[in-house]
């Protein structure tokens, strides 16, 4: 018998983009990974098989919306799913990429159907390995990482006598946990006065990545010359990306930075986008950026797959005589405080901040939202060890959010990858070099010199 069980937030906040913008391939999270070895592709689909009988997440089904528009979703027993082996060997590089982005721009079927395919590919040069595109609503990048991994662990027992990894926790134990912690009310009403005290600030004001000019064309659009919101593109969701790598040794500049004065990574990324939005909007004080948030701080969170993030507004109000490092420990100790009511529903902040100041109908306050990924996919099967590997992030094709920034690890020389998601409707591939020029700048200027104010740092790039 079926037990259908309603989304969590993590889930619904997915799920609102399918409703906001009937564009359900807009969650759609695509990778694939490739190793430069020989691969026995019967042994791999047997293990990828065995995945979903492993990965519960992997076997959720959504139903049709009731007439409240909700969705409810139940895990199906069994997926007897054949994985097919695509050849791309004496295919260019071109049209690779022009098939894998076909591949991650593919919606799935939303009702009752699988939502999640894994193929096997052969590429040139003796690179072989997993393409997977699954629904955001069933893991993210960091269940996807464990996932592939899982799967590696299988393959490397049966091929080379590795011990067999053990079987990952339910996911439906996790997700019961989200759900109790939701209809905890007492919790949430902790919760709810924590935003309600960041709300009172008063209304936040919109800050662009190429300057003040959204801000002014909306103000004349609405006739408002104080509006502090503008419009979120809904019509041209095409998608940009661009990939820069940060090389180990100012990757270890930065790192070695946080450890000694006990900042995160993603705090200090937020000093730097924060202080790029001010110098595109002439010393703004006051800057919002979305922050994706991690919930994977236990051994069932971590290991169970689903999808654990959320994501919230981290608006920072600095004076411009505010010292560099200073400014990442007041964005850290906001932060620490958003840790606290990390299970709190971001669909819910954001109707509160509506609810206050009216903002109009699909428009926004933030044009960048931030992801740091500490973990890299990284093989960790000592089988692997020394084997050149690839992977490759893949957009689905579409994007609501102006800029979406991702950070990661690189697996292959632990340098920083920056992976920028854009709108190509307002913005252009110039318009993201530059940003991650005077991001750079910015980082390293307040790291080599953490005494500098943000005044000195704006006029000196």
């Amino acid at each position: 018998m079926k037990h259908f069980y309603p989304l969590c937030a993590a889930e619904r906040l997915q799920d609102h983009k399918i409703l906001e913008y009937n564009r359900p391939q807009e969650v759609n999270i695509c990778v694939c990974m490739t190793i430069r070895a020989g691969v026995d592709f019967g042994l791999l689909k047997h293990c990828i098989q065995m995945e979903y009988a492993r990965q519960e997440s992997l076997r959720i089904r959504f139903t049709a919306r009731d007439e409240h528009g909700k969705v409810f979703q139940y895990f199906a027993s069994y997926d007897p799913r054949d994985i097919r082996l695509v050849d791309f060997r004496g295919k260019t590089e071109e049209e690779i990429n022009a098939t894998l982005e076909e591949w991650s721009s593919q919606p799935f079927e939303q009702v009752d159907s699988p939502m999640n395919e894994f193929i096997m590919v052969a590429m040139p040069d003796g690179y072989n390995g997993i393409y997977l595109r699954i629904d955001h609503r069933l893991t993210d990048s960091t269940g996807m990482i464990l996932m592939i991994n899982d799967i590696m662990g299988l393959y490397c027992h049966f091929a080379y006598g590795a011990p067999m990894p053990e079987d990952p926790p339910l996911y439906h134990l996790a997700l019961e946990k989200d759900l109790a912690k939701e209809d905890n009310a007492s919790r949430t009403a902790k919760d709810r006065a924590f935003w309600e005290e960041q709300v009172a600030i008063g209304e936040p004001i919109y800050t662009d990545v190429t300057g003040r000019w959204k801000l002014e064309a909306c103000r004349k659009k609405y006739g408002n010359p104080l509006l502090r919101a503008a419009d979120r593109e809904m019509d041209d969701l095409r998608v940009g990306r661009a990939i820069y790598h940060l090389e180990p040794e100012p990757t270890r500049r930065l790192m070695d930075y946080c450890m000694e004065n006990e900042i995160s990574m993603t705090n200090l990324l937020l000093m730097g986008l924060r202080t790029y939005l001010s110098k595109m909007n002439d010393g703004e004080k006051d800057v919002t950026i979305r922050n994706y948030v991690s919930r994977r701080s236990t051994l069932l969170n971590k290991t169970s797959g689903g999808t654990r993030t959320h994501c919230f507004p981290c608006r920072t109000i600095l004076e411009p005589e505010t010292e560099f490092l200073d400014g990442v420990r007041m964005i850290q100790d906001l932060q620490n405080s958003i840790y606290r009511h990390v299970d709190f529903d971001p669909l819910e902040v954001n109707r509160m901040f509506q609810a206050c100041y009216h903002p109009p109908k699909n428009t926004t306050y933030d044009s960048v939202a931030l992801t740091y990924q500490p973990l890299p996919l990284r093989l960790q099967n000592e089988q692997l060890h020394g084997i050149p590997f690839k992977t490759e992030w893949l957009t689905n094709g579409t994007a609501i959010q102006k800029v979406y920034l991702t950070v990661m690890h690189s697996a292959s020389d632990l340098g920083l990858q920056f992976y920028f998601k854009y709108q190509m409707a307002e913005l252009s591939p110039h318009d993201v070099e530059l940003m991650y020029y005077y991001l750079m700048k910015i980082l390293f200027m307040g790291v080599e010199n953490p005494d500098m104010t943000i005044d000195e740092i704006l006029r000196t790039v």
